[in-house]
């Protein structure tokens, strides 16, 4: 994969997460981001789906944080998550075994009607929440929807996830999954 569309794509990423907009990755920048997911679905912080959630991304953080801040000041810099993902620091495979867990967590909160994946109007509220627009959604839910059934299940978002990350390839899914990179 091209350098430049990696590191489009890490940097969509990191602006998509830094939700303060302070420069760095931190945990206060993921409980924003499930706070706004949260309140795009109507679900308070006590609710089980908000706990979840957090719960999840919590775990998420601590991995990255782990693996990224090299500087140990308890956030992630521009500069240190490129250099980590370039150099496929997150390789380890504990690390991508919270990947399915976080996908869940997110479909349990975005699943309006309960049937245990996304549609289209509920993922279009997820890229919302994730402060998106409009055509990212579409081209999301046209490309990451695998099997072409309409929806998004907790697997294709978790695949999507991974590819996101990991793919060599231009013309991967998950590409797409934050928008225009």
């Amino acid at each position: 994969m091209p350098a430049d569309l990696l590191a489009r794509k890490i940097g969509r990423h990191f602006d998509l997460f830094d939700t303060n907009g302070d420069g760095r990755i931190s945990q206060e920048d993921f409980d924003l981001v499930v706070a706004r997911l949260a309140r795009e679905f109507d679900q308070t912080p006590q609710s089980p789906k908000y706990q979840a959630l957090s719960k999840a991304y919590r775990e998420v953080w601590e991995a990255m944080r782990d693996g990224m801040d090299t500087d140990g000041d308890g956030s992630i810099s521009r500069e240190e998550y490129v250099a980590a993902l370039r150099s496929d620091a997150q390789s380890d495979p504990a690390y991508w075994q919270l990947i399915l867990p976080a996908a869940k967590a997110v479909v349990d909160l975005c699943d309006i009607n309960g049937d245990g994946r996304l549609d289209q109007a509920e993922l279009a509220k997820a890229h919302i929440g994730l402060g998106m627009v409009h055509e990212d959604h579409e081209t999301a839910m046209a490309r990451i929807d695998h099997d072409g059934d309409g929806y998004i299940s907790v697997e294709e978002l978790a695949v999507a996830i991974e590819e996101f990350f990991r793919s060599q390839s231009e013309d991967a899914s998950g590409n797409w999954l934050f928008g225009k990179y």
